[in-house]
């Protein structure tokens, strides 16, 4: 993997402020909401900006922001910036959307062909229903299916795949991407489809709980609607930016206690960077003899 170093840092994290500053001026000028989401609203809060460590911005849209949001981009595009999801790229392996800086290259997974600039994550959130039992049952369903998106958009030789047969804990993702490698294509297609009738179940005006079907810590993804349907303004590296209206519940609700630092050992920053360029964009062909 490639690593950020110190002296990259600084213009790491100016590019992706750049693509967020984008994103809000859009959103303002065509009145759509969103929320700074995740370790984004504790940087607000927190650090009035990114965490230290941290090396990405999320934030989330109410499903018919999102939708308009889409829609508006494609009519719409800003120069030097793209908008990217799982329409866009066989290979993307997400069912949400990435607004990326035109102008970087960025390679998260070796094995993933998927080329993106420095990006911020969109998430959507849905309506959920408010029977608790069929809520999970939803989100576990919706889950199942993004990790086997994810798993189809793998790009391994044959060998690889079938090296993992030699592991039984594997077993499950071998399934997965020889469907993917076999009959990529039309099974992606059923994925997706299977999923937008999932997160299209309730909208988001149904009732009294949302959820955010895209997101990473399972049951935490439901919570009360009251908690970002209007939205509070805080500071995040020199911007105002939206947070929930509700910043304290929606936190805690989480991570906990979010005001008290981790441990040194965990402030790393999290995601995958096989290869990068913060100075031009290059194509898949040029750089993957490069991908570490």
């Amino acid at each position: 993997m490639q690593e950020v170093t110190k002296q990259e840092q600084p213009r790491w994290n100016g590019i992706l402020v750049e693509v967020f500053s984008t994103f809000i001026s859009f959103c303002t000028r065509h009145q759509l909401r969103y929320f700074c989401a995740g370790g984004t609203a504790i940087g607000a809060v927190r650090h009035q900006g990114m965490i230290p460590w941290d090396d990405d911005i999320d934030v989330c849209m109410p499903r018919p922001d999102y939708e308009r949001f889409r829609k508006l981009w494609h009519e719409q595009p800003v120069e030097d910036y793209e908008l990217i999801g799982p329409e866009s790229d066989d290979a993307y392996p997400l069912p949400s959307l990435k607004l990326c800086n035109a102008h970087t290259t960025l390679v998260e997974f070796a094995e993933i062909p998927c080329l993106t600039g420095l990006y911020i994550d969109i998430f959507p959130v849905d309506g959920a229903p408010d029977d608790d039992a069929e809520a999970l049952q939803l989100l576990r369903r919706y889950q199942r299916l993004k990790n086997r998106l994810s798993a189809i958009s793998h790009r391994y030789s044959f060998p690889k795949y079938m090296g993992l047969l030699a592991q039984p804990q594997q077993w499950g993702q071998f399934c997965y991407k020889m469907i993917g490698f076999l009959w990529r294509k039309g099974y992606r297609q059923r994925l997706l489809k299977q999923m937008s009738a999932i997160s299209s179940s309730y909208a988001f005006d149904h009732g009294e709980r949302v959820v955010v079907y895209a997101g990473s810590y399972g049951a935490r993804e439901l919570f009360p609607k009251s908690w970002v349907e209007t939205q509070v303004m805080g500071t995040f590296e020199g911007l105002q930016v939206a947070l929930p209206q509700c910043t304290d519940a929606y936190l805690r609700h989480y991570f906990g206690d979010y005001m008290q630092l981790p441990p040194e050992a965990e402030r790393v920053a999290k995601h995958a960077k096989a290869y990068f360029n913060l100075n031009e964009r290059k194509s898949f062909a040029e750089v993957k003899h490069q991908i570490k």
